[in-house]
């Protein structure tokens, strides 16, 4: 397995990860990764090489998108936000991942979410704060697996429901 940024060289690996999620309809986690979104695939490289080092004075955090690669194709995705502003103290967390629906159910989020928290350990990150909607089941089980020990959730305005999880580094 490599877990490793996104870059030019794995261009046709990623269209064919990113297609399965369109092809699926479904929501592209992290929206880092979404292709479409960002204008394509060399304007979603610009925009992530341009989160590791954003502006001062912006509310945007110092960021990096990684994959992680086994058995030759792209399995899943992690953005990992070094600092954390308002909105990612509330809803985002320190780590966004996803993984394509037909890798599910196989343990790759744990294994991503695994590699996301050692890249923030090594980057003096002390506490990391992981987050998920409060009816996925399943990320809040992946979390809990990386030590999660879950705290007051967060409610929008709207009533919709933030759980968020603290782990030790």
């Amino acid at each position: 397995m490599e877990f490793r940024e996104i870059k030019e060289d794995i261009k046709p690996l990623f269209n064919e990860y990113i297609s399965e999620w369109y092809d699926n309809n479904d929501k592209i986690v992290p929206w880092s990764t979404d292709v479409r979104h960002h204008g394509g695939f060399n304007s979603m490289l610009e925009m992530q090489n341009e989160a590791i080092t954003p502006p001062k004075n912006s509310d945007f955090v110092r960021a990096k998108t990684f994959v992680l690669i086994d058995r030759g194709i792209i399995v899943g995705a992690a953005n990992i936000r070094y600092q954390l502003n308002d909105w990612l103290q509330q809803v985002g967390g320190h780590v966004g991942n996803g993984v394509r629906r037909s890798e599910r159910g196989k343990g790759y989020a744990t294994t991503i979410l695994k590699y996301a928290l050692e890249e923030l350990r090594n980057d003096f990150v002390e506490y990391a704060l992981i987050t998920c909607d409060e009816d996925n089941f399943g990320s809040a089980k992946v979390i809990e697996r990386n030590g999660g020990k879950e705290d007051k959730p967060y409610i929008s305005e709207s009533q919709n429901v933030t759980k968020r999880y603290w782990i030790k580094l």
